[in-house]
């Protein structure tokens, strides 16, 4: 049995799988509820499943980017569950998962987060769900240019567009396209699905090397470089 959830964005996603069956799942949007939340869902969802704790083999849990917050309840959770079952934990980045989300297209598919402070989090992954570009954290309108510049057609998904869409819209022209706002959340039986590859793929490592993907300094991280500069 394997236990995923991703908590980067406003919404709280938990899945539990066996072999290539999705058990029992639960997506909610709850903004600043991640921290009371998780556990007690994760606990409805094995008794929905079932199962026990001592059932999950395997934990598979989104590291953003996203929420510095959200981020680490994820992290701190599945590390904490890791140690006290004794099984291996793997780390997959929250942008793999809204990406692979989408069906198939010939477009380049750009997950688009809201970073805050008029910036957004995204990176680049072609028709097969592979990643073609480094995780980046950019203004909208810097992003909106070098795709414009491209002259390449993109899939646009993401919480961000709910912003910057127009921003997108109107540099892209007939170049962007933009998927259902319902299909953007990073949901937890794609983590599942994407966790089982990469443990297919490399050896999985001990739960303390999973690590966040935060690709810039948080708010009060800022500050304290600021005041001591």
């Amino acid at each position: 049995m394997i236990l995923a959830f991703d908590t980067s964005t406003d919404w709280l996603s938990i899945a539990i799988g066996r072999s290539d069956q999705i058990i029992a799942e639960i997506e909610e949007r709850a903004p600043r509820a991640h921290l009371n939340r998780l556990l007690p869902a994760i606990d409805d969802l094995l008794k929905k499943a079932g199962g026990a704790p001592g059932d999950i083999e395997q934990i598979a849990v989104g590291v953003g980017p996203g929420s510095f917050t959200g981020v680490r309840i994820a992290i701190s959770t599945a590390q904490g569950l890791a140690h006290a079952i004794g099984c291996p934990l793997i780390g997959v980045s929250t942008l793999d998962t809204i990406a692979a989300r989408l069906p198939k297209s010939n477009a380049t598919i750009y997950p688009i987060l809201d970073a805050k402070r008029g910036e957004v989090y995204t990176a680049g992954y072609n028709n097969l769900g592979h990643r073609v570009s480094d995780h980046q954290v950019l203004a909208p309108e810097k992003l909106a240019r070098k795709l414009s510049e491209s002259g390449k057609p993109v899939l646009m998904t993401g919480d961000g567009l709910e912003k910057y869409r127009d921003i997108f819209q109107n540099e892209l022209g007939d170049l962007a396209t933009f998927s259902k706002p319902t299909l953007w959340p990073p949901n937890a039986s794609v983590l599942i699905k994407l966790a089982r590859e990469k443990i297919e793929k490399e050896p999985v490592g001990s739960y303390f090397k999973v690590l966040p993907i935060y690709i810039r300094l948080s708010d009060a991280e800022e500050s304290s470089k600021r005041e001591k500069s």
